[in-house]
């Protein structure tokens, strides 16, 4: 019977000597193979952490300190408001619903009214301008409660301000019924102030049956609500029933013909007027002598005729068409 053998290292020899150790040795391991002791290991402290900020911290301070430094440039920018006067003068107004001096204060619009604008909702329920006004002007007067002639000049002033005073709009041409592009200067369009002896009170005497009426000028609430009275007469009896919203347009901006006040009756005399007295009351109430003239006169280059168009209210008028470059050679 024999014992297990095992070798034993002579006394006070290295028990590690002749053994060769390869890879990552560990400290303490390395250290008693060299016959030292082992020193504690520092605690790895990442070089981020040491300065207080991690690398995604100090990465998004500089962007945060970036995008503050052109927001900041931007808000300077934007946030310079032109003095402007209303064509009215401000004749027609209080102090509470718009300027009595008619001066107010404008600014280009910005992405965030575009956005507005890009939003159908906003557009289809006739809420977008008055939107755009409440940001751009900076008085707080509701826009609603402008002068439509007012409101007209504001919305071309800001579209001139905002993108520049060309703009490129498609007609038609009469002569031809062939349509072309054309370019329109809104810097060019006239502009006529409220003359001294117009106003505020507003009064006529109707041509043919003699009848004094009075009246006062549209504002932008007319407009919603004369709009929201089409669509409900269009949902209630679709196209198959007489329009009367000229009748209703007139009777609302009408306060008196003769002693006649209450607007439904108002809507039977209206409709009663002969046409000659019934043409001159639209023209006197829906054409103040003061405001931007928005008849266009344009020369074909199909007949080299001319021909008077509306300012056309398209999609460009606030989403401009992008200007192609002229690639002629040099």
């Amino acid at each position: 019977m024999t014992d297990n053998f095992r070798p034993q290292s002579p006394e006070g020899s290295d028990p590690m000597q002749g053994i060769q150790i390869t890879g990552n040795i560990p400290p303490e391991l390395l250290a008693r193979m060299q016959g030292k002791k082992a020193e504690p290991e520092a605690p790895f402290v990442p070089p981020a952490v040491s300065q207080g900020l991690s690398n995604a911290q100090q990465f998004n301070q500089s962007s945060n300190n970036s995008l503050n430094l052109i927001l900041d440039k931007l808000r300077g920018q934007s946030n310079v408001f032109e003095e402007i006067l209303l064509p009215s003068g401000g004749k027609f107004y209080d102090g509470t619903d718009g300027p009595v001096d008619g001066k107010l204060h404008i600014r280009p619009m910005t992405g965030e009214e575009e956005q507005i604008l890009a939003t159908p909702r906003f557009v289809r329920k006739g809420q977008a301008i008055n939107m755009i006004f409440s940001r751009c002007i900076r008085e707080q007067f509701k826009p609603e409660n402008l002068l439509s002639a007012d409101r007209t000049f504001l919305l071309i002033y800001l579209r001139g301000i905002s993108y520049g005073t060309e703009y490129e709009v498609e007609v038609k041409d009469p002569n031809t019924d062939r349509k072309f592009t054309t370019v329109i200067n809104l810097d060019e369009l006239p502009k006529d102030m409220c003359p001294q002896d117009f106003g505020p009170d507003l009064e006529d005497v109707l041509p043919k049956s003699q009848l004094p009426f009075t009246y006062r000028l549209s504002r932008g609430k007319d407009e919603s609500e004369i709009q929201e009275y089409r669509e409900r007469r269009l949902k209630n009896y679709g196209d198959s029933a007489t329009d009367d919203t000229l009748i209703f347009r007139s009777a609302q901006l009408v306060e008196s013909i003769a002693d006649i006040t209450d607007k439904t009756e108002l809507q039977v005399v209206l409709r009663n007027l002969p046409i000659q007295d019934l043409s001159y009351l639209r023209s006197i109430v829906n054409e103040p002598p003061f405001g931007v003239d928005t008849k266009i006169t344009i020369v074909s280059p199909l007949s080299s005729e001319e021909f008077e168009v509306d300012l056309p209210l398209e999609s460009a008028f606030f989403f401009p068409r992008r200007k192609k470059k002229d690639k002629t050679l040099a």
